[in-house]
């Protein structure tokens, strides 16, 4: 940014000086007029461009301030409120899951592998 504002004070410092050099070599009213003219609306120009960059400037300083801010007071918490929510959450998971396991494994064993191996003999039985 720094930078940029420098090219722009160079330009507008370059714009005077060519302005004072017609004026001073001319002397015709209205071609004076002109260029004092033109002069004063790129110095507006020029202020209105570097007042634009500082407020862009303080506004990402802003926002950069804020966010470490934030970012701080998130690492700092030592509350552990969301931990001990994640810990629980995982044992209860954990608890049902082992649950639903040992009730198919029993459902597999007791009812649907009998079932399936007396039906499987039954229909390759030629005898019958």
């Amino acid at each position: 940014m720094k930078i940029l504002m420098n090219k722009v004070n160079l330009k507008a410092i370059h714009i005077l000086n060519t302005a004072k050099q017609v004026m001073a070599s001319n002397s015709g009213e209205g071609f004076i007029d002109s260029a004092v003219f033109s002069v004063l609306h790129c110095y507006d120009r020029i202020t209105t461009i570097r007042k634009r960059v500082n407020n862009s400037m303080i506004k990402g300083e802003f926002k950069a301030d804020k966010l470490i801010k934030k970012s701080r007071a998130i690492l700092t918490d030592q509350r552990g409120e969301g931990t001990i929510q994640q810990a629980i959450s995982i044992l209860i998971s954990v608890v049902l899951g082992s649950l639903l396991l040992m009730g198919l494994y029993s459902l597999f064993e007791n009812i649907i592998l009998p079932t399936l191996q007396n039906k499987i003999i039954d229909m390759f039985n030629y005898s019958s």
